[in-house]
């Protein structure tokens, strides 16, 4: 039986300017946050090595969210790839963060404890995005990109995108339900994970981190009826 065996990575992008400044969201647009001096060279360093580690492949699709700091982690890590990769990028506004519309930094600490206690991923944010229609938008990635590896004859796809939308988006790929989703740590900047794509199966090919809430006296959990 002959079978199209396709690679899936998805990855977060590197350390941004609000990871170390929590009021630059008071000058900076969320899309426009540009990676800090720290994340470039954390995306040189995850390039050098993505691009030494790339054996036989010789096409790469890049799927991007549209935000500054994706786009220039992505820019540094193809800048590592040799001539003789054939790589294409495109950006996708199907993965971009979550809309939490007017949050700063006085209402903040409100709105996450009350995020917490109704479930991250079923919260509407008052002036922004529902949990549902975040949710609506990651499955319709996940049936998209599940066409385009059909499709097309790329040897490997990266997806790169933000800390919790990397989580929702193996959520939707790998249908997983939402106790587990709460149980996974959040993950690191340029945090890769692998997974392959065949006869229509996705398989996850590394181990998820968990979080531990006893280790955080501040843990909110979801409140359940």
């Amino acid at each position: 039986m002959t079978t199209n065996l396709k690679k899936l990575f998805v990855m977060r992008h590197a350390e941004s300017l609000e990871d170390i400044d929590k009021t630059a969201y008071e000058h900076v647009a969320d899309e426009d946050m540009p990676l800090s001096e720290h994340g470039r060279d954390e995306a040189k360093a995850f390039g050098q090595e993505f691009a030494q580690n790339l054996g036989l492949t010789k096409r790469i699709q890049l799927i991007l969210s549209p935000n500054k700091r994706v786009l220039e982690t992505a820019n540094l890590i193809v800048s590592y790839m040799t001539p003789s990769i054939k790589w294409s990028l495109a950006t996708e506004h199907l993965i971009e963060k979550q809309h939490w519309g007017n949050v700063t930094m006085q209402n903040r600490s409100q709105i996450e404890r009350e995020r917490y206690r109704a479930g991250v991923l079923r919260y509407k944010f008052p002036s922004g995005e529902s949990g549902t229609e975040y949710l609506f938008r990651f499955d319709l990635f996940a049936k998209k990109l599940r066409h385009t590896m059909d499709k097309q004859n790329d040897d490997l796809f990266l997806v790169i995108t933000h800390g919790f939308e990397l989580r929702v988006l193996l959520k939707s790929l790998l249908e997983w339900s939402e106790d587990y989703f709460e149980t996974l740590a959040h993950p690191l900047h340029c945090e890769l994970k692998r997974l392959a794509y065949e006869n229509n199966r996705i398989t996850l090919l590394d181990e998820m981190r968990t979080y531990d809430p006893s280790l955080n006296p501040n843990f909110i959990r979801r409140q359940t009826t």
